[in-house]
């Protein structure tokens, strides 16, 4: 009998072994940790300018350097830090301004004690005054004259000092657009206060302006918000890309008898002779077309490029060789300003032909 349990007692076992069990520790967490719930509460209003200000995550945190995933507008310095549980205190070095909103933003990056990453930020807003800031300002971003998803919105509180310089000051308030270019700066004050903005394309997504590679846009007209215009919308940027190649388009009439040599034309940069900066040949119909031209000025010219050197300049006369005849030419009468981006029609230039002739 005994050996019958045993084998019974070992048949369980190989049973037990045989079916299938979780891992240790349970399925992998692919989660990324979120906010339950912040201090001060989101639109609180009347908070003590003692107040810490706090995020409560879902779950166990890596804490090393989470505070400077933080940023509070206005901006503070940040005294102590401390964590009790999933939640992180951040203790103001001196006490908050009072009747003032501040904006409060988590960036992306935090992460959880599984390593596995916030990619999204997190932003909140409280008052130390009796009641939120409410105004708005907002539009689309437009970068090569398309919205874009790319667009970082800046919006500075007037007056600034002399040295201002919007490129490297830290804003008051901003904004980054979403996939149709849109923005939407928030929580500013309305009682007359008045504002500029400032956008670039923001390629890397970095929140950081490049000057070298990235294209900026100072708003020159104020924006006022006011108790009865607490919201502006429809305030739209377009930024400039100063790399951007314009396109040069117009007809030449080759009315110089030459007519069985191509017209060229080209476009010299506003200086004193040399090579074209740009050369197109014109098609049977006269229409010529730069497609990539950089911004700058320039001077055109239209010739019957006899010597094909890409200049008005001198033949072999045909009738006789000891003489050098001119190439009929024709220069836009007036300095073409190549704007990034710009699309031109020109007006017609006429080929005559030229009288200039001289020993060679």
């Amino acid at each position: 009998m005994r050996g019958v349990l045993w084998t019974i007692l070992f048949v369980a076992m190989i049973i037990a072994c045989a079916v299938p069990a979780p891992p240790p520790g349970g399925p992998e967490d692919k989660t990324p940790p979120s906010i339950l719930a912040t201090f001060p509460a989101a639109g609180s209003s009347g908070v003590d300018p003692g107040s810490e200000i706090g995020f409560s995550f879902s779950e166990g945190m890596k804490r090393s350097r989470v505070e400077r995933l933080v940023q509070l507008s206005p901006q503070i310095e940040i005294g102590t830090v401390r964590w009790k549980g999933n939640t992180i205190y951040i203790r103001p070095a001196e006490p908050l301004h009072p009747d003032t909103t501040y904006l409060v933003t988590l960036g992306p990056g935090v992460r959880d004690e599984h390593n596995v990453a916030d990619k999204n930020g997190h932003q909140f807003a409280f008052a130390t005054s009796a009641a939120i800031d409410s105004g708005a300002i907002a539009g689309r971003v437009y970068f090569r004259r398309e919205p874009t998803k790319n667009g970082l919105v800046r919006c500075f509180v007037l007056p600034v000092d002399s040295g201002f310089r919007a490129e490297g000051a830290r804003p008051d308030r901003e904004s980054t657009t979403d996939r149709e270019g849109y923005y939407r700066v928030e929580y500013l004050a309305t009682e007359g206060q008045s504002y500029i903005l400032w956008a670039f394309e923001d390629a890397n997504a970095n929140a950081t302006f490049a000057p070298g590679s990235e294209a900026g846009l100072t708003e020159l007209d104020t924006v006022i918000l006011t108790p009865g215009t607490p919201f502006v919308d429809g305030r739209d940027l377009y930024i400039v890309d100063p790399n951007e190649p314009a396109k040069l388009a117009g007809v030449v009439f080759n009315r110089s008898g030459l007519d069985t040599f191509a017209v060229s034309v080209a476009l010299h940069i506003d200086s004193t002779g040399g090579a074209p900066s740009y050369l197109v040949a014109c098609d049977t119909a006269g229409v010529y077309e730069f497609a990539n031209v950089r911004a700058g000025k320039y001077l055109l010219y239209a010739i019957v490029d006899i010597v094909a050197d890409s200049v008005c300049g001198w033949y072999p006369c045909f009738d006789d060789s000891a003489w050098s005849c001119q190439e009929p030419c024709a220069q836009y009468p007036d300095t073409l300003f190549v704007e990034p981006g710009g699309e031109s029609l020109l007006d017609t230039l006429t080929l005559f032909p030229a009288t200039g002739r001289k020993e060679q």
